[in-house]
């Protein structure tokens, strides 16, 4: 009884099940640091989908509605652990259906292995389960937004490269079932014996007529064409199309997609990585100006290194999270000069304004608060 009492006067304090879930970030364990509005979350399970990609299952502590906890299909969390010492957060889509949040208070995070990164090879191996993470309140907007006013019959098609899936099995496990008169196609491109999830995906397909999966193979059915498109729509000017995978490839199947007459507003993209600067106009030795350390560096004509790698090849503090436009931990002041966006694919102004340096290239002499 007595457990019972102080379990919901910590829910009602502190948004936590137990008070010992409310001060664990404040111990001295190998654990995340939980600041400002993260969430309290334990490892539940970790689970191989092949070689390079791992699910990791978290209990998210205190209540879990939209007051609280909550996330839409296709949204992601920054995810907080510990490693030698240091706090490092980074970006991962929330690849569980709702209802399982609903269900049991858990997500799951499906994670590919960067094998240059920090945090993703050591994760898998590195956590327990029982250990308590941080898990930031969910972000993003690659989601479904539209599904109460699309047509009977509206087709809604997703187009996924390798690690990729990961939002569309959160989208096609909490959408498919509830929308029976909106058709949903998946095509998913990854190596042969590649395809992560497939099961509960094929699964899906099974239980449901308005859902079509094509597992496709990159060496035997190569990148996605125009008989890809052609052969699971006939409609595709009134259909709605996201895409996403690495960077190439989106870059390719947008292309492809408008000129086969898709409209541009039913285009969607998630970035996954860090996009290419491969339009970004560069033919100038530029100046980038550290106001606050008082570095000059010259770039040279084909440099096509982000303000953040400048920084750091000069020793010029700057914070950084996921280092893909994502967190926004890198947002600085540009006080002067032109930069590229590699997200929006846009050039700013020549003003002042907030820049992430992650995802900017110089294109100009630039003048940087750093």
């Amino acid at each position: 009884m007595l457990n019972v009492l102080t379990n919901k006067l910590s829910l009602t304090l502190f948004n936590n099940d137990t008070f010992k879930a409310y001060f664990a970030p404040f111990s001295t364990k190998p654990i995340a640091v939980l600041m400002g509005e993260m969430f309290a979350a334990t490892v539940v399970k970790m689970k191989t989908e092949n070689n390079d990609i791992y699910s990791l299952t978290l209990a998210i502590s205190g209540k879990v509605n939209e007051q609280h906890f909550s996330f839409q299909p296709g949204q992601y969390i920054e995810l907080q652990v510990k490693k030698n010492g240091s706090y490092i957060k980074r970006p991962f889509t929330i690849s569980s259906s709702l209802a399982q949040l609903q269900q049991d208070k858990t997500i799951t995070l499906t994670i590919k292995k960067q094998f240059s990164g920090r945090v993703t090879p050591w994760l898998s191996s590195a956590i327990k389960q029982g250990e308590m993470l941080g898990v930031s309140p969910a972000k993003g907007d690659f989601v479904l937004n539209r599904l109460s006013k699309m047509a009977v019959n509206k087709e809604v098609i997703f187009i996924a490269g390798g690690s990729g899936i990961t939002p569309f099995h959160s989208l096609l496990l909490s959408h498919v079932a509830n929308n029976p008169t909106i058709n949903f196609t998946l095509l998913y491109f990854a190596r042969a014996n590649q395809h992560a999830l497939n099961g509960s995906l094929v699964a899906l397909e099974l239980e449901h007529n308005n859902f079509t999966l094509k597992l496709l193979q990159r060496e035997r059915d190569g990148h996605c064409s125009a008989a890809h498109i052609n052969a699971v729509t006939s409609d595709l000017q009134h259909s709605e199309v996201y895409i996403c995978g690495p960077n190439s490839m989106m870059d390719s199947t947008r292309e492809l997609l408008l000129d086969m007459g898709l409209p541009e507003g039913a285009l969607h993209l998630e970035q996954f990585g860090l996009a290419s600067f491969r339009n970004v106009d560069l033919n100038v030795v530029r100046n980038v100006s550290f106001a606050i350390t008082n570095k000059e560096v010259v770039v040279d004509e084909d440099n096509q290194k982000t303000l953040l790698i400048l920084a750091e090849d000069n020793v010029v503090p700057a914070k950084y999270g996921c280092r893909m436009g994502i967190c926004q931990e890198c947002k600085c002041k540009k006080v002067s000069g032109v930069v590229y966006n590699s997200q929006t694919k846009t050039y700013s102004d020549t003003g002042e304004e907030d820049i992430q340096a992650c995802i900017s290239v110089p294109v100009t002499d630039v003048v940087i608060n750093l």
